[in-house]
């Protein structure tokens, strides 16, 4: 067997005729430890290559994760900056209904007691960092639940507050109250007196306003027209209920302007003066009743 080296520092070659001492049985051995180191190397290769691999994509997920991350970090940003203008919105709103509040129960007259709208409004919650992404739904909802809780109270006070004001206001509208004729004088008081007609003593019920004929003859609060017709020595007469015990009479009219069942305000004209009736000359007959007895009109004509 031949065996030909090239030594690499050498230009010549060394030919070697015969390797003594070596069978065949050692040669095999020498090839297959050669195949080993082979082997080795090229699994020891790849192994350092298929870590390679694996780290390469573990550092591509992280940094995929690290994006999505601050992904998220911008949208709960933009989520809870949103609500904090929404937050901002609402408690000006609050602040809207408190100054109307607090106009309303100046206007209405009520005690400042009974409705307050002075504290400031009742809104908490914990306190939410920019720059956190712990941000859960409970803190968010809690900060709006607070809110919440705040315009359903300031609703209910101003509902109550509306039908204060209403009833107040209804209750003011309806009491008598003003001359039935703008331009007219004092022509008979409420009291005894002694008759135009026969001379003798008696009761006069109401307050007569002389004026002239066809002059408007209004409504002294509002109500209910209970009778709009003739009536005896009252001539033609409209009469007026005006709740809470109240009625109201205006006689002696020329001509009548409403009808019975009809709602009226203070200030309807209801009627032109004149001279029917029993009467003396164009006025008119003015009566208010309190639970059905007529009292004195000169406390309500003011």
């Amino acid at each position: 067997m031949n065996i030909i080296i090239f030594p690499r520092s050498r230009t010549r070659f060394i030919c070697v005729n015969h390797l003594r001492g070596l069978n065949r049985g050692g040669l095999i051995v020498v090839a297959f430890i050669m195949s080993l180191m082979l082997l080795g190397g090229g699994y020891a290769a790849g192994i350092v290559f298929g870590n390679q691999v694996i780290l390469s994509e573990w550092q591509r997920d992280i940094l995929e994760q690290e994006a999505r991350l601050e992904l998220s970090k911008q949208e709960v940003q933009a989520q809870v900056d949103a609500l904090t203008i929404q937050a901002g919105q609402l408690q000006a709103h609050i602040n809207r209904i408190d100054a109307l509040g607090s106009v309303l129960v100046e206007a209405a007259g009520f005690e400042p007691d009974e409705f307050n709208f002075d504290p400031p409004a009742a809104i908490g919650g914990p306190e939410i960092s920019m720059n956190e992404i712990q941000i859960t739904d409970k803190q968010i909802d809690a900060v709006f639940k607070e809110i919440q809780t705040s315009l359903d109270a300031r609703e209910r006070q101003l509902n109550t507050l509306s039908i204060a004001f209403y009833d107040k206001k209804f209750e003011k509208d309806t009491v008598p109250q003003g001359r039935p004729v703008a331009h007219s004088w004092i022509s008979s008081r409420f009291g005894k007196r002694r008759s135009p007609f026969t001379g003798k003593p008696e009761m006069h019920k109401g307050m007569d306003f002389g004026g002239r004929v066809g002059s408007s003859v209004v409504a002294v609060g509002g109500g209910i027209i209970t009778f709009a017709g003739k009536n005896g020595s009252y001539g033609k007469i409209v009469e007026v209920d005006h709740g809470n015990g109240y009625k109201t009479r205006y006689a002696h009219n020329k001509e009548l302007l409403v009808q019975k069942g009809e709602v009226i305000k203070r200030g309807h004209v209801i009627a032109k003066l004149g001279d029917t009736g029993r009467s003396t000359g164009p006025h008119v007959h003015f009566e208010v009743l309190k639970d059905g007895i007529q009292v004195d009109p000169m406390k309500y004509i003011h």
